[in-house]
């Protein structure tokens, strides 16, 4: 089977086509769509393929002197464990050393190593439904007895990342140790770990803190050439995977940085993680049988949805553009969906993902960390009522609360903690009561800079169901051909109305995606809580799982071209017709 990048290829119309291909599933789409369209040449330009007919809560560690008895602490597994993954941090001064990357987007200093350390390892648990073993592990000093039996127990981890590192002897010690695990003769073993270092510098190069991805030796020329020669095997999946995580790594946020890890877990540790389990990509991994079988399924029940959506330019080009991500990476392809969104586009997933489910993907809403909502407002017990004016804010609406502005917007997001979901400029958000019953709406109008450099206004119409404890809520809604289910808290919320706080956890079970998020909302036309607020805002952050470092600051500027461009947000086109629902049912009484 060739690999090779092809700018054309002449396709037989007659012949049924399997693609496996290293890239996503979209190609094959084109495939299908252009054999069944009569089209006989297609354009994949960049893009490496291999075309063949078919005649067919355990807490992480914190940082201590005594690195002996970290790792022996961490020899009682998770039941059920997927896997091990160790942080190997410097041997002093972790919980002061700050480090250069996380943070760059926050409204707080830099972490900790430790810091940065600790919340990736609760992160990685959450994500992972609490089936994995974290450690936090300090590097032994120069002269610690221990330091051989560290090493041992060190060489058995599925995951190692190496944080922070400067000091010469914490290098020597972790490149000792990364070359004991590159060359340990215990293959299996090998084969179901990875590692990396990173942020790390000084006298030690790169060349003596090797990298590996299960198989895979990233520095190797051989384990390269083997990648290339064929990549439908465990080399040429751990060259890709290596590629990948190093991209995500690189991004320096913790959801990216963990999705890195449990991706890799999903491919090598023997087990499936049900985060990242699902993808509706054509993979070498899933193999020609099942790449098969799903494009048949695609061309089969979706046809007319496909071929209208590749004869639009805007819709091919989305299709396009997403056949450069792997679709389980939530920030990038969402970010593509949002720049091309169109009734074509919401037609051609609707089919292929939600109505027919062809990749049979499944997701459920993560269960970790649990969060509590509030308990009170201005002393006053939470009810439902209560907690319902709270969501409708500010809004010019009967329902808000007393103090509220009574404008036409119930909060903006400030601070967003899902780089997929809550980083867009100027996102405003509409909460309001239905025309009947217990339920109400949520709109966000949000911004977007598209990846052509447009700037446009995208909206979303969520329904939005009160739970049996006061302050939760349930959101559903159809984005772009896809249903999403999420669960809403309000974690805390100013008694004067400067501030709010929510979290969300949310699924798209179509796609086989999960997803955690935190905002911290303030009214319209309003900035950052003042300066005496930022302590008691920190403490409802993290008691949903969160650190101020990892929020990002929304770009919430209403002078600038790019909002000016965009025009007036369209913040009543769903609601226009709610209320008008809402008058005829008052006027029936």
């Amino acid at each position: 089977i060739p690999s090779t990048t092809i700018d054309r290829v002449q396709i037989d119309c007659q012949t049924i086509m399997v693609g496996l291909f290293s890239g996503p599933k979209m190609v094959l789409v084109f495939l299908a769509v252009l054999c069944f369209r009569g089209i006989t040449a297609f354009s994949t330009v960049g893009h490496s393929v291999g075309i063949t007919k078919l005649a067919v809560e355990l807490g992480p560690l914190s940082a201590t002197a005594d690195a002996k008895t970290a790792i022996s602490n961490s020899r009682i597994p998770s039941l059920a464990s997927i896997g091990t993954v160790t942080f190997l941090i410097p041997h002093s001064d972790a919980d002061q050393l700050k480090t250069t990357k996380f943070g760059k987007a926050a409204p707080v200093e830099n972490p900790s190593v430790l810091e940065a350390a600790q919340q990736l390892a609760k992160k990685c648990e959450w994500f992972a439904d609490g089936l994995l073993d974290t450690n936090i592990v300090p590097i032994p000093s120069a002269n610690d007895n221990d330091s051989s039996f560290i090493k041992e127990e060190l060489l058995g981890t599925n995951v190692l990342i190496a944080l922070g590192l400067t000091q010469d002897d914490d290098l020597k010690f972790c490149s000792s140790l990364f070359q004991d695990r590159l060359t340990q003769s215990n293959l299996d073993l090998k084969n179901s770990q990875c590692q990396f270092a990173l942020d790390c510098a000084g006298a030690i190069s790169a060349e003596d803190l090797p990298s590996f991805v299960g198989p895979y030796n990233v520095a190797s020329p051989v384990s390269d050439l083997k990648a290339k020669l064929f990549p439908w095997t465990g080399v040429g999946s751990g060259f890709r995977l290596a590629e990948q995580m190093t991209s995500l790594f690189q991004k320096w946020s913790s959801d990216e940085f963990v999705f890195a890890i449990l991706i890799f877990l999903n491919q090598f540790s023997g087990s499936e993680v049900d985060w990242v389990k699902h993808s509706i990509d054509a993979t070498w991994e899933k193999g020609p049988i099942r790449n098969a079988q799903e494009l048949y399924a695609m061309v089969s029940q979706c046809g007319d949805c496909i071929g209208e959506c590749v004869k639009d330019d805007n819709c091919r080009e989305c299709l396009d553009k997403l056949t450069e991500n792997d679709t389980r990476d939530q920030v990038a392809s969402y970010r593509t969906i949002v720049s091309y969104e169109s009734e074509l586009l919401r037609d051609f997933s609707f089919c292929i993902l939600q109505k027919n489910n062809i990749f049979n993907c499944d997701a459920t809403i993560p269960s970790l960390p649990k969060v509590k909502p509030l308990t009170s407002f201005r002393g006053q017990p939470m009810t439902e009522e209560l907690a319902r004016s709270l969501l409708v804010g500010h809004l010019d609406d009967e329902a808000a609360p007393s103090g509220a502005m009574k404008v036409d917007t119930s909060w903006i997001v400030a601070l967003g903690g899902n780089e997929a979901y809550d980083k867009f400029p100027s996102q405003n958000q509409l909460f309001y009561p239905a025309a009947r019953g217990r339920d109400m709406w949520y709109d966000p109008v949000f911004r977007v800079e598209t990846l052509d450099g447009r700037c446009v206004w995208c909206k979303r119409h969520y329904k939005v169901r009160p739970q049996h404890v006061p302050g939760t809520f349930r959101f559903s809604v159809l984005d772009n051909g896809i249903t999403s289910d999420e669960f809403w808290t309000i974690i805390d919320v100013a008694d004067d109305l400067s501030w709010i706080v929510f979290h969300y956890a949310g699924a798209a079970s179509a796609v086989g995606q999960r997803y955690l998020g935190g905002l911290v909302c303030v009214p319209p036309g309003g900035t950052l809580p003042d300066a005496s607020e930022l302590p008691r805002v920190w403490d409802a952050v993290r008691s949903a799982g969160m650190e101020p470092w990892e929020l990002y600051c929304v770009d919430n500027d209403t002078t600038t071209p790019a909002y000016v461009g965009a025009g007036a947000p369209p913040l009543d086109f769903f609601r226009k017709e709610v209320m008008e629902k809402r008058a005829a049912a008052a006027a029936a009484k």
